[in-house]
């Protein structure tokens, strides 16, 4: 924690209030990202890579776009089918691979049935660096390939025309797929509203950091949502006139995208794209309500399955949890949660028949160090990050895998990366965070700054309708604040006197207050 008392203004940051300056010095940014704050501008990335995909995209005949099941995946889609559309390419189609029959990737199948449907080019997007049988089998059969992937390059690359972050200047060597399409459009002079909006939630989506040319994509995009009707996603959030941030595309937007992929046995993310792409109201308002309702089926699932798993834990240093119930496409979710809720490591698997496939989660311990230090021999595959991963267990290696995760984890040291909480012991106004928030876009990177608040009293405790509750406060400046996790009990909520969390301005509520964390 940090007393406001001992901050100094970062006197770099210029037009700004002495409160919004103080806070500010907590990140301890770079003068260039300074200057993003100061200046926003817009940069023209510039390479050969961006060149070569316009110029596919230009040459192209019947194309086909393969893409991927997550918000960057089907935005990237969109965006490379509007460019072609917008070069006047008569025949163009795209396919998203189903989640749980098909799996990650571009699969030789897929291309063998572009060709037999006589398309001639085909452009792989959000995917496509390890691709290397499937683009060869393009090549093969006299088709014309192209690769617009952001994904960890390792060995060589398939051989074709590839644009990959890594190629670009530092402003953009970390972006999505829909970053990069933007990009593309941007260098062809396509941009327009879709193509802008498109890019923002890809880059939100994939938790892109919100610096260099993501932070002017998010911004930009953010600008023509906030301006401009675009029906396509004003239908997926009642906003009550709410401003469309990092953060409502985050938690209102991206997951409902990603909720009809994860729901590949219930809808087709094919549709997804569809809705992105149509122009026809009556098209968009009727899907958006089946998008909706596959939204709430996917929580209600997810809500059962994470009941199912904390039956299943038991007290090891990572929880373990396996099931033939589990929902496929739900299951990083549920770790997520029983994670959230332990504080430990948790691996939430689905009983198949020859493998336990499934997701861990953590927050505090490096999965990816965690698992590379098993016995290949374990795996029928795996992959992910330090605190996301995902894998494939054979079955008659399970006990083994088991027994041996929990010894290795004992040998691994924790990561605790919390963000530092801001202690004000005087009353912060909706002007004080108004001004701090036209230092938007806030996300990954950047992230909004913690507050710790103490000195009140909590007069009651209501329940949310199963997904937390409101701390209603007695003579305090804030009303109330609220805490979006039902596990905790009204009597441990209505004993704490200090809360860690966030603050936010709704237009017709006023100034808010999300609790993270709280001491008793």
């Amino acid at each position: 924690m940090i007393h406001y008392d001992n901050l100094k203004e970062d006197t770099r940051l210029l037009h700004h209030s002495e409160f919004v300056r103080k806070i500010i010095s907590v990140y301890d940014l770079s003068d260039a990202q300074i200057d993003q704050l100061n200046k926003p501008t817009v940069k023209i990335i510039q390479h050969d890579s961006i060149d070569k995909i316009a110029s596919f995209l230009k040459q192209s005949e019947h194309l086909m776009i393969c893409g991927d099941y997550d918000a960057d995946g089907v935005s990237a889609t969109s965006i490379a089918y509007l460019l072609a559309k917008k070069l006047n390419k008569e025949k163009v189609g795209y396919y998203i691979p189903h989640r749980f029959d098909e799996g990650y990737g571009v699969s030789c199948n897929t291309i063998q049935l572009a060709h037999d449907k006589g398309y001639t080019d085909v452009l792989i997007v959000d995917t496509g660096v390890k691709a290397h049988d499937a683009v060869n089998l393009a090549l093969s059969l006299g088709m014309r390939v192209a690769i617009v992937d952001h994904h960890l390059i390792e060995g060589t690359l398939p051989n074709c025309d590839i644009l990959h972050p890594s190629f670009l200047e530092s402003y953009a060597n970390n972006m999505s797929a829909g970053g990069l399409m933007f990009v593309v459009a941007e260098s062809m002079h396509l941009l327009d509203d879709k193509i802008m909006a498109y890019g923002a939630i890809s880059t939100i989506g994939d938790v892109m950091p919100l610096w260099g040319k993501n932070r002017e994509i998010v911004m930009r995009g953010l600008e023509v949502l906030n301006k401009r009707p675009l029906i396509n996603i004003d239908a997926l959030w009642k906003r009550y006139n709410a401003p469309y941030t990092a953060k409502t595309i985050g938690f209102q937007i991206v997951p409902k995208i990603n909720a009809v992929g994860r729901m590949a046995d219930r809808v087709n993310m094919n549709t997804m794209v569809q809705y992105l792409i149509t122009d026809d109201e009556t098209s968009i308002r009727h899907y958006a309500n089946q998008v909706l309702k596959i939204n709430t089926l996917r929580k209600e699932i997810g809500k059962d399955d994470a009941k199912h798993a904390l039956s299943l834990i038991k007290d090891d240093p990572i929880h373990i949890v396996a099931s033939e119930h589990f929902h496929e496409g739900l299951m990083g979710i549920v770790a997520n949660q029983i994670m959230s809720k332990t504080g430990v490591p948790t691996l939430v698997l689905k009983e198949k028949k020859t493998v336990y496939k499934g997701s861990a989660r953590s927050s505090s311990i490096s999965l990816k160090d965690l698992f590379s230090k098993l016995n290949e021999k374990y795996f029928d595959g795996f992959g992910g990050h330090d605190f996301a991963f995902g894998l494939s267990v054979k079955k008659e290696y399970f006990d083994d895998f088991v027994k041996d995760v929990n010894q290795e984890i004992l040998h691994l040291e924790a990561h605790h990366n919390l963000k530092p909480s801001i202690y004000c012991d005087f009353e912060i106004t909706d002007k004080m965070i108004r001004d701090l928030f036209e230092l938007e876009p806030f996300g990954e990177g950047f992230e909004v700054p913690t507050f710790m608040l103490s000195g009140f009293e909590i007069d009651d405790v209501v329940a949310l309708n199963g997904y937390g509750y409101k701390c209603i406060f007695r003579n305090y400046y804030l009303k109330d604040a609220v805490i979006f996790n039902p596990n905790l009990s009204k009597e441990t909520l209505m004993n704490i006197h200090a809360i860690y969390g966030t603050f936010d301005v709704h237009p017709r509520f006023g100034l808010s207050f999300s609790i993270d964390t709280f001491d008793v």
